[in-house]
C-alpha cells in the first residue's frame, strides 16, 4: 500500500517536472492538478475487524479457515464483520480487502487480496469496486470527486474562531480556563448523532449508547448539588468538549469569580494541588449552567446556515435543482440525458447537468439539511435549559 502511494506520488512529481520544463515555474493550477491526481488514488486499505481485534481462539480459527481455502472465501456467509456492513449502505461494494495470514492464497504471508462480497466470482471486463470507508460527502467530494446522496456518514463541522477569543471580555482568564478544561473550539457533528436527539425518528439503534452518554456527561457536572441535573442530559447530541468551550466563552465577570471560589474550596486557599480538568468543568457548569453555551451554539449554527444559503439559496432550492436535473454522464442510478439540452417532463423542464455540478449540489444540500436539523436540536435544548434554570 505504502509503496503504491509512494510510486503514485513520484509519478505526479515527474509529471510536474515535465510541466515545469516548458515553463519558468509550476503554476497553482498545476499544483491543484497534481494534488487531485495523487489524492484520488491514495486510499487506506482496511484490515478485517476479526484480524485486527481477535476476540478468542474461535475467531482466530475462523480467520485461519478463510485463509486456508480460496474456494471457502467465495462461499463463506459469515463474513459480516469483515465486510463491516458494506451491503447496508447505498454504495454496493463488489469486494473487500482480506489478509492472507499464511500465504496459501497469494503466496506471500500477510499480504492483501480482494475477497468477493457476492457468491459469484469476478467476471472479466467487469469493474471491481471496494468501499472507501465511512466517510462524509466533504471527504468524498474533495478527495475522490464523488458524493453519496443521503450519505448516512455525512457530518457538519462547526467552530468558534480562535482569533475571536482575543476580542471578548476577560479573554485572558477565559483562555486559561479553556486550557485547563482541555476544551475544544471546533467539533464534527456526524449525522448519526441525530438518532439520539430530541427529534429522533423512532428509537435509537443502540440503546446502550444513551446510557453511556449520560454517565459520561454526569461525570462532568456538579459535585455539590447546587444546580439541578438537566432532564435533557441524555438527549443532548452535542459533544461535551465543545459545550465546555462555549460555556467558558459565554461566562460573565462575576461567574469567573464564582468559579475561582468553588475551586479554592476544593483545593484549598494555599493551592496544595492543582484541580483536574473534570473539576474545573464541574465548577464552570455549576456556575454557568447550559443556557449561555446553548445560546452561543444556536448563534453559531444560524451563522453557518446563513453562510451556506447566502450564495446558493435554501435547501428546497437545491432539492428542486436536483429533481429537475439530468446527468450528462451515465453512471450508477443517475441516467444520462438522451439528446437535447433539456426536455419537458410533468410540466417542468429537465435540464442537463454535469456530474461535477450534481455532486456539488448534493454536498451543499446535505450541509444545509444537517445545519437545520442540528439548529433545531440546539434551539430545543436552549428552551429546556431556560425553563429549568440551567
Amino acid at each position: 500500500m505504502y509503496r503504491s502511494i509512494y510510486s503514485s506520488y513520484c509519478l505526479v512529481l515527474n509529471e510536474c517536472n515535465s510541466v515545469a520544463s516548458f515553463a519558468s515555474e509550476v503554476s497553482f493550477e498545476d499544483f491543484l492538478w497534481a494534488n487531485s491526481i495523487f489524492w484520488t488514488r491514495a486510499l487506506n486499505i482496511p484490515l478485517p475487524h476479526s484480524y485486527v481485534f481477535p476476540q478468542n481462539q474461535e475467531d482466530l480459527n475462523k480467520y485461519d479457515s478463510i485463509n486456508n481455502s480460496a474456494e471457502l472465501s467465495n462461499d463463506h456467509n459469515s463474513r459480516g464483520e469483515l465486510i463491516n456492513g458494506l451491503n447496508d449502505i447505498n454504495l454496493k461494494a463488489a469486494a473487500t480487502w482480506e489478509v492472507d495470514g499464511t500465504g496459501l492464497i497469494t503466496g506471500v504471508p500477510f499480504s492483501m487480496y480482494l475477497l468477493s462480497v457476492e457468491r459469484s466470482s469476478f467476471h472479466s471486463e467487469k469493474e471491481i469496486s471496494i468501499s472507501y470507508g465511512n466517510k462524509g460527502n466533504e471527504e468524498l467530494l474533495y478527495l475522490y470527486g464523488f458524493v453519496i446522496d443521503n450519505n448516512p456518514d455525512d457530518y457538519l463541522m462547526i467552530h468558534y474562531p480562535a482569533e475571536a477569543i482575543h476580542s471578548i471580555p476577560l479573554s485572558d482568564s477565559k483562555a486559561l480556563l479553556l486550557e485547563e478544561q482541555k476544551a475544544q473550539l471546533r467539533c464534527l457533528l456526524p449525522k448519526s448523532l441525530l438518532e439520539h436527539g430530541f427529534f429522533a425518528a423512532g428509537h435509537p439503534k443502540d440503546g446502550n449508547n444513551d446510557n453511556k452518554l449520560e454517565v459520561d456527561r454526569i461525570s462532568s457536572f456538579s459535585w455539590s448539588g447546587q444546580r439541578r441535573m438537566p432532564s435533557y442530559l441524555n438527549k443532548l447530541v452535542f459533544p461535551e468538549n465543545f459545550l465546555t468551550a462555549l460555556r467558558t466563552i459565554a461566562m460573565q465577570e462575576d461567574e469567573i469569580s464564582k468559579v475561582s471560589s468553588l475551586l479554592e474550596e476544593l483545593v484549598g486557599s494555599g493551592g496544595e494541588r492543582q484541580p483536574s480538568d473534570a473539576e474545573v468543568r464541574a465548577a464552570v457548569w455549576e456556575t454557568c449552567g447550559d443556557s449561555g453555551a446553548l445560546q452561543l451554539l444556536v448563534d453559531l449554527l444560524q451563522a453557518k446556515l446563513t453562510e451556506l444559503e447566502e450564495s446558493s439559496g435554501m435547501e428546497d432550492y437545491d432539492s428542486e435543482l436536483l429533481l429537475k436535473s439530468c446527468i450528462t454522464e451515465s453512471q450508477g442510478q443517475h441516467a444520462s440525458c438522451e439528446n437535447n439540452s433539456s426536455e419537458e417532463t410533468n410540466g417542468w423542464t429537465q435540464h442537463k447537468m454535469s456530474r461535477k455540478t450534481w455532486s456539488s449540489i448534493v454536498y451543499r444540500r446535505g450541509q444545509k439539511e444537517l445545519a437545520l436539523l442540528f439548529l433545531k436540536e440546539a434551539e430545543h435544548a436552549l428552551q429546556l435549559a431556560l425553563t429549568e434554570g440551567n
